[in-house]
């Protein structure tokens, strides 16, 4: 087969003809490497070979257009490939020439994305660690990186997270709110070790306002259908459900 005549489509893409009749698509980057020019002959295994460098560079470009949008991890790449029809085989050869290129790089991209989640969220490193794993990054690779969330930034984001809760939460009493704290911390992801170590630090104390609110409130609801003494273990039971164990004063 002879070329005969190229026709710019978009995108870097160009129509060549043949002699033949037959038409394709093909990369510029491929036009280049196998200096494809009009009047060229080319037989079958070499057009074969051409098609197939050019599916590897269809698939680089769709990737590099998903990564301006921002950093992914090459299995990101690879699940994005693959919706857009793209085979396992050209998926592999066009991850390879994009690594080779640094345009992919699980460790630069867990370590982007560690530091984001430090800035822009509350989640611990726990959590960050699970959320890497799922987004395909090697154990080794989230174990190193992960050591960017030191001890004293997870203590500043405990203390930070704690302090806004206790404000936050004023009505409940110190136990329930410590453990509410406690619970919503270790779901974040943060250290058992240093969540308790953060929590020993501050000072959990019911507010007399707070207590005798709540009694009275209890007390107005109850009295209604109890008294005497089984009105104080009502009492009782639903201030102890509550948290407040230090009630007697308003007895």
């Amino acid at each position: 087969m002879k070329i005969v005549k190229f026709k710019k489509v978009t995108n870097g893409m160009y129509q060549i003809f043949f002699d033949n009749y037959d038409t394709t698509l093909i990369h510029e980057d491929v036009i280049l490497k196998y200096d494809l020019l009009i009047k060229k002959e080319i037989d079958e295994k070499k057009l074969k070979m051409v098609i197939n460098d050019n599916n590897k560079y269809i698939a680089v470009d769709l990737a590099l257009k998903y990564l301006t949008k921002k950093m992914r991890s090459v299995k990101e790449i690879d699940k994005y490939l693959e919706k857009n029809n793209i085979s396992k085989d050209v998926r592999c050869d066009a991850i390879k020439m994009l690594k080779k290129d640094n345009y992919l790089n699980d460790f630069e991209y867990s370590k982007a994305y560690i530091n984001d989640k430090i800035i822009l969220s509350n989640d611990g490193p726990n959590k960050i660690k699970n959320n890497l794993i799922e987004l395909g990054i090697d154990n080794d690779i989230v174990n190193e990186t992960i050591l960017i969330f030191t001890d004293k930034i997870q203590k500043e984001k405990i203390n930070k997270i704690s302090n806004k809760l206790i404000n936050t939460n004023r009505s409940k009493s110190a136990n329930m709110l410590k453990n509410k704290i406690i619970d919503y911390l270790y779901k974040l992801g943060y250290s058992k070790e240093i969540i308790n170590i953060c929590i020993e630090e501050i000072s959990f104390k019911d507010d007399d306002k707070i207590i005798k609110k709540e009694y009275e409130k209890i007390y107005k609801n109850l009295s209604k259908k109890y008294s005497g003494n089984e009105l104080k273990y009502k009492i009782k039971q639903k201030m102890y459900s509550l948290g407040f164990y230090d009630y007697d004063d308003f007895l």
